[in-house]
């Protein structure tokens, strides 16, 4: 929420030498501990290690109604609207530039001080698991909006809560696009397309990525989001292979240890998401592209920087070294002095 931006993670992280970025969600305040406020994503970089160049927002339902002008017959007249173009999920990107590691290939995106360029992108994407045809738009409408924005050529990191599996459709069209295909179960469950979503799904995205924890393990985290009503996989960490490897990733809790008090939060652990964290470095030499998107580790690199995305900010492998955070949608309150404080997605 916004006040625990303004009053906690903004302060306190100010203080580690972070400055933060809050975009809310198009939706109506909540009522939270006695006052409305708005949900919404932030994001937190080093001012020490990064300048920020740029910040925009992805405001799914602007872009929803935008497209779906002209494809609206008479009959969609009078009609409730379509959650797709009301469902008020953002997602909030941050240009920043490297004030350590400068540009030394032509081919490199280097900002005004010759350093290089970086774009996060960080999105809480519709929670409603009987809106796969919400998600996938959500998704393909970001993807999108980054192709022709002038990010395009930027290293990308898309971080988030995605509210799917990586069985799903919406994380199939992310790493490997133009692949889906009618016959995907989520897209079998889609009764009607107002937006003409298939057509677009099967012509793809150019943007070539891949995910920090599958490049770097081979398989995603095995929970993300551990709750009583469910356990499983929902955050990723996303990155531009051709520009940017990942060399780390944080080791996820095993489930006996996540099971202790039956599900999150827990006693030692407020949020109902874990932290994903991961190392990256800028490449070198520009790598030749290799099967399903994925980047050997042939190339040079030069040094490296750490991203958090998850439920802790602080606190022993939860991403405390980490140069950029990433929180979405609403954060719990801090528990307990100097407790570290969390995030949560709905």
């Amino acid at each position: 929420q916004k006040d625990a931006f303004d009053e906690w993670f903004r302060p306190e992280l100010a203080e580690a030498g972070y400055e933060g970025v809050f975009a809310h969600k198009r939706r109506e305040p909540s009522f939270h501990k006695g006052k409305y406020t708005m949900e919404g994503c932030a994001t937190f970089y080093s001012t020490t290690r990064f300048k920020r160049l740029d910040k925009f927002v992805v405001d799914y339902d602007k872009l929803s109604a935008q497209k779906r002008v002209g494809q609206q017959n008479e009959q969609d007249r009078g009609l409730p609207r379509w959650k797709g173009d009301c469902a008020g999920n953002i997602a909030l990107a941050l240009v920043l530039e490297d004030l350590n590691l400068k540009t030394t290939q032509d081919w490199q995106a280097a900002g005004p001080g010759g350093g290089h360029q970086l774009c996060v992108i960080n999105t809480h994407i519709l929670a409603d698991k009987e809106a796969n045809e919400v998600k996938l738009w959500q998704v393909h409408l970001m993807l999108q909006h980054l192709e022709s924005s002038h990010t395009k050529d930027l290293p990308l990191l898309v971080c988030g809560d995605f509210n799917s599996t990586p069985d799903s459709a919406v994380y199939q069209h992310v790493c490997r696009p133009g692949y889906l295909t009618r016959d995907h179960p989520d897209l079998r469950k889609i009764k009607t397309d107002p937006c003409g979503l298939f057509e677009h799904l099967e012509s793809g995205h150019s943007l070539r990525l891949s995910t920090a924890y599958g490049s770097c393990t081979g398989d995603e985290a095995s929970f993300t989001n551990y709750t009583e009503e469910f356990k499983g996989t929902l955050d990723y960490i996303f990155f531009t292979a051709e520009s940017l490897a990942v060399l780390a990733v944080s080791q996820v809790d095993e489930e006996s240890q996540l099971s202790q008090e039956t599900a999150l939060p827990s006693s030692t652990k407020p949020s109902d998401h874990v932290s994903l964290v991961a190392t990256f470095m800028f490449r070198e030499e520009a790598p030749a592209h290799s099967m399903g998107g994925q980047m050997g580790i042939g190339s040079a690199y030069a040094r490296g920087f750490a991203v958090g995305h998850g439920g802790m900010v602080g606190g022993p492998g939860s991403g405390a070294d980490a140069q950029v955070f990433t929180l979405g949608a609403h954060a719990y309150e801090p528990y307990g002095a100097g407790g570290y404080p969390a995030s949560a997605w709905g």
